[in-house]
């Protein structure tokens, strides 16, 4: 489990980290002083727990949950402050806890014995990790993906919002390139340039299992995936609630999806 600790003194935060650090000593837990600090950590949408002081300069900890929140449903938002006046903010959020400053080893794993999103269930260790409420994300070990090339991403994201069926690469190109002034030649030979990136970042990362490769098409293994959007279809209550109304953000093409997700959650 992936764990945040936020407090911009450095005293508090470091008697924040001990205690969470001691309250799950197999935790990955990683310490930032600010909003500005978190916000440029390259996997901060892959933190399972965020203990986030409140009254902080900048952004402070309420306008930092919701940013998270925004980026990761499923992420336990737990304040821990001296102050009880934000608690109403705190519920409004969805948060899991609300911890009142000093903290205790002892107040913390009580926090992590009743989180409103436990961790990945085990049966989904070692699969590869897709995010698509929100924005859509890719995670490996609890790391980002890299790939060579943004629309590699989309690629991937394509494919997943297909839910495993094989898609001809004629169907794949024409979403991918909706907007594009790019002939078929130059779009149909950068598709082949992404498959191939495709592979080589998901083969980097173990989980070159997770494609489908057909002549001519493309698909995923969707037993490869742990993938809120999969979850909630198949109705887990876990990923209902986490359903925000958003998904895949970025991607003007998920309209459809997330159109059809609207209707069904009414």
């Amino acid at each position: 489990m992936r764990m945040l600790v936020v407090d911009d003194k450095a005293m508090p935060r470091k008697v924040l980290y001990r205690a969470v650090a001691e309250a799950d000593p197999t935790a990955d837990v990683v310490a930032c002083a600010s909003a500005t600090e978190v916000l440029g950590l390259p996997d901060v949408a892959s933190f399972d727990v965020a203990f986030l002081d409140v009254d902080m300069p900048g952004m402070n900890g309420i306008d930092l949950a919701r940013e998270l929140k925004r980026r990761n449903p499923r992420i336990n938002i737990i304040f821990a402050t001296g102050y009880d006046e934000y608690m109403a903010d705190a519920f409004s959020l969805h948060s899991s806890g609300y911890l009142m400053k000093p903290i205790t080893t002892a107040s913390v794993a009580d926090e992590l014995h009743n989180l409103r999103f436990p961790a990945t269930d085990a049966a989904d260790e070692g699969k590869l990790v897709v995010r698509c409420f929100g924005n859509f994300e890719v995670f490996a070990d609890g790391k980002a993906v890299a790939f060579g090339r943004t629309k590699t991403k989309e690629l991937l994201a394509f494919l997943v919002d297909r839910q495993g069926a094989i898609v001809n690469l004629h169907e794949v190109e024409a979403t991918l390139w909706e907007d594009s002034p790019h002939s078929g030649r130059t779009s149909s030979s950068y598709l082949r340039t992404l498959v191939a990136d495709l592979r080589q970042s998901l083969s980097a990362c173990g989980h070159d299992n997770a494609l489908v490769k057909r002549r001519g098409a493309l698909g995923v293994d969707m037993n490869q995936l742990s993938c809120d959007y999969y979850r909630y279809l198949a109705g887990d209550p876990l990923a209902i609630n986490a359903w925000r109304g958003e998904y895949m953000s970025q991607y003007s093409w998920a309209e459809t999806t997330k159109a059809t997700l609207l209707r069904r959650a009414r």
